[in-house]
């Protein structure tokens, strides 16, 4: 059920004129109606109230809400300096001296406006070209299956047990790039586009590629473990990427304030659902718990972590973790599942 806008008159309270002063500049500034948005109006009546406290002993405050929304063009902060005469307490400034909503004394008349940092300006270019190489090799399939009668990509590339134990290591791989239908390559591209271009913009190019086929591998594994089945499809390294956003908003919790609980709810659910859904025949759950937990351990140990940097004139968002680290985590976690999968076939030869 939405919530019904935020109205106000003369007659109601500072307080809630104040939190109608910062939904009207944030609407103005960034085309956005907060109103509507339960932990957004929390999150701002939350900061109202604590700064009404601190006005009580201090002649000004300061309101910080960071990520309190986002745009396609990267998430909103929001700050701004509030005086006793926003909230029209006791001890406001003598008769005639005038100050405007929004200024502080003491900040050079300068009124603090909501701030947005510009996300790192990465175009998605692993993820259109993993879904060009992936739609790809399905119309091969397609064309294959129709020239000879069967279908070639698949016939060398699904994950066949018997076939990985003779050697055929690539098969742990391969899968993730092939699909059994047009409705199975759909509904994977679609998830692959749509989380894809959210986690690449964060993790960048070569530690998203990382993520991917690291998740895939580890799907891979887990199926081969746990399954006789022959199996293909790139959900496995799409749950992945499902397990890598989970982390990434844990991880910087701090940063999302409590917008992290319902970001993280979202994501659990939807794990949560499509697993279940997974218990039908013909589906091959277990290389989507793999994925998952291959795509959640990478991103715990090698994902961006992301710091606010205060300025004078602005925030910045950095990424504190260096990258030389990133190289060598995905050098481990590959000689991890190398040698799990060596272990693997000796114990079944």
């Amino acid at each position: 059920m939405k919530q019904k806008p935020l109205t106000f008159s003369p007659e109601k309270n500072d307080p809630e004129l104040l939190i109608s002063d910062i939904l009207s500049e944030i609407s103005q500034k960034y085309n956005l109606d907060l109103s509507q948005d339960p932990v957004a109006m929390e999150r701002i009546s939350e900061a109202v109230e604590n700064v009404r406290l601190e006005l009580e002993t201090n002649s000004q405050s300061e309101i910080h809400l960071p990520f309190i929304s986002a745009k396609a063009s990267g998430p909103i902060h929001y700050n701004r300096f509030v005086s006793r005469e926003d909230l029209s307490l006791p001890g406001t400034r003598p008769e005639g001296a005038e100050v405007e909503r929004g200024q502080a004394p003491g900040y050079n008349g300068q009124a603090r406006s909501p701030q947005m940092i510009k996300l790192p300006d990465r175009k998605p270019l692993v993820t259109y070209s993993l879904m060009g190489i992936t739609i790809a090799l399905y119309l091969i399939q397609l064309l294959t299956d129709f020239l000879v009668g069967f279908d070639i990509p698949a016939a060398f590339g699904v994950k066949a047990n018997d076939l990985i134990v003779e050697g055929q290591y690539w098969r742990l791989v391969t899968p993730m790039f092939l699909h059994g239908s047009i409705l199975h390559l759909g509904f994977n591209m679609y998830a692959l586009y749509i989380l894809g271009r959210r986690v690449e913009r964060f993790f960048g190019s070569f530690r998203f590629l990382g993520l991917y086929l690291i998740a895939g591998i580890t799907g891979n594994l887990f199926s081969f473990f746990f399954t006789p089945s022959a199996s293909l499809g790139s959900s496995t390294a799409i749950f992945g990427l499902l397990g890598a956003e989970g982390v990434f908003i844990y991880q910087h919790r701090q940063l999302f304030g409590e917008q992290f609980k319902v970001a993280l709810r979202q994501i659990v659910q939807v794990a949560v659902v499509n697993i279940i859904i997974g218990l039908s025949p013909g589906i091959d759950n277990w290389g989507h718990i793999g994925g998952l937990i291959g795509g959640a351990a990478c991103t715990w140990f090698a994902g961006p972590v992301f710091q606010i940097k205060r300025t004078p004139q602005q925030l910045l968002l950095e990424d504190i973790r260096p990258e030389g680290n990133v190289g060598f985590v995905f050098t481990v976690q590959l000689i991890i599942l190398v040698g799990f999968v060596i272990l693997i076939i000796l114990s079944r030869l």
